[in-house]
């Protein structure tokens, strides 16, 4: 007959041993190990499969701050040595995997931006350096053209109108113009430079019209078209019917100059030792101005720029300021001249460690450095109320 035994846990049959038998299966031991191991194994493999991923994302980085006054060769008998120096900012950009995404997310220094910010709507990434570098190499040509003429030479220019590279969507030349055609005269006027049209328009109202003859340069007739001055935003970006208070006139169109040429009065070059993009355009300005002309520009101090420069002076944006400023400080400069629109980013940046100035135009950078101690007395500026 069975007996029964009795356990603190279980009242279970004792049978004899046979096919009817049994006996309670053994707990297996716990594997708490894996717990910590496979977590570690994933992030292995993780970290061995990054440099294999490519992220839509673009870190820009500090760069670095040095000095444009020995990449510029001057003639003899134009060259005056500077004692201070005039630094050029960049950035360092990259498109970046899942690890260099998380490094630059914990580093405050980095942004982590879309590609699409970066690229725009049309540059494939393949592009981008190339795209740069001929922004360079314009942007050098603009710094010497308006270096010399603030410096009292005279460069010549020509050109064969004003050639429409982008139109505003919802602008007032929606419709009226296309990207590539040239518009060759302004209300029967001729137009030859992208600044004729520009001081042509400008004259008018916010209302008025303007009579375009238009060139699609494919061989066919010029036509006319007549478009209804809009007035430009507050922060330049577009151009609408209502006036937001800025009484400027525009079409919505941005303009660039065909075939355009200048024809220099000395040779002059620059060494951009491979950086691309327009922002060291006011730094290579006041760095050739700085050679070509006597006395201290700089008052013998270590200023950073940085600013696109356009041919009538205006001082532009150039994005990544944040960074750039992060690279002037490790370079203990005296003071840091930034675009307008980013003089805030800048500041917040800099904290009271560095001086920051705001300028919007070349003469108001030459005023900041005669207010730092700069000789621009023959540049016919002074050294009072510059902005900051």
């Amino acid at each position: 007959m069975a007996v029964w035994s009795t356990d603190v846990n279980t009242i279970q049959p004792m049978l004899p041993a046979g096919p009817l038998s049994w006996a309670p299966l053994r707990a297996r031991p716990r594997r708490w190990w894996l717990w910590a191991v496979i977590p570690i194994g994933l992030l292995v493999l993780a970290a061995a499969l990054s440099p294999l991923i490519t992220l839509p994302y673009y870190a820009i980085a500090p760069g670095s701050a040095r000095m444009v006054d020995d990449l510029i060769v001057t003639p003899p008998d134009h060259h005056y040595p500077p004692k201070g120096e005039i630094l050029l900012t960049t950035v360092t950009l990259r498109q970046v995997n899942p690890l260099g995404a998380l490094e630059g997310w914990l580093d405050p220094d980095t942004d982590v931006v879309p590609s699409k910010e970066i690229l725009g709507p049309k540059t494939p990434p393949s592009k981008l350096r190339q795209q740069n570098l001929q922004m360079m190499d314009d942007s050098k040509q603009v710094a010497e053209v308006v270096a010399m003429r603030r410096v009292g030479l005279t460069v010549p220019e020509t050109g064969a109108g004003a050639i429409v590279a982008d139109v505003l969507p919802g602008s007032p030349a929606t419709g009226h113009l296309a990207p590539g055609e040239v518009i060759v005269g302004v209300d029967g006027k001729p137009v030859h430079l992208s600044s004729e049209a520009v001081d042509l328009v400008r004259k008018k109202k916010v209302g008025d019209s303007v009579r375009l003859t238009v060139d699609k340069g494919d061989g066919t007739p010029a036509r006319t078209e007549v478009v209804a001055l809009g007035a430009r935003s507050l922060d330049g970006t577009s151009c609408t019917p209502t006036d937001p208070g800025t009484h400027q006139p525009c079409m919505g169109v941005t303009l660039g100059t065909k075939d355009h040429r200048f024809q220099m009065p000395i040779n002059v070059s620059i060494d951009s030792l491979g950086i691309g993009g327009p922002s060291a355009g006011l730094a290579f300005t006041l760095g050739l101005i700085d050679e070509l002309t006597p006395g201290e520009l700089t008052g013998g101090r270590k200023i950073a720029v940085t600013g696109t420069i356009e041919i009538d002076g205006t001082v532009g944006p150039v994005g990544g300021v944040a960074q750039k400023t992060a690279a002037v400080l490790a370079e203990h400069a005296d003071a840091f001249l930034v675009p307008a629109e980013e003089y805030a980013q800048a500041s917040a940046r800099a904290g009271k460690h560095l001086k920051v100035i705001k300028v919007t135009t070349l003469d108001e950078a030459l005023r900041a450095l005669g207010t730092l101690g700069g000789d621009v007395s023959a540049l016919g500026v002074s050294g009072t109320n510059a902005p900051g």
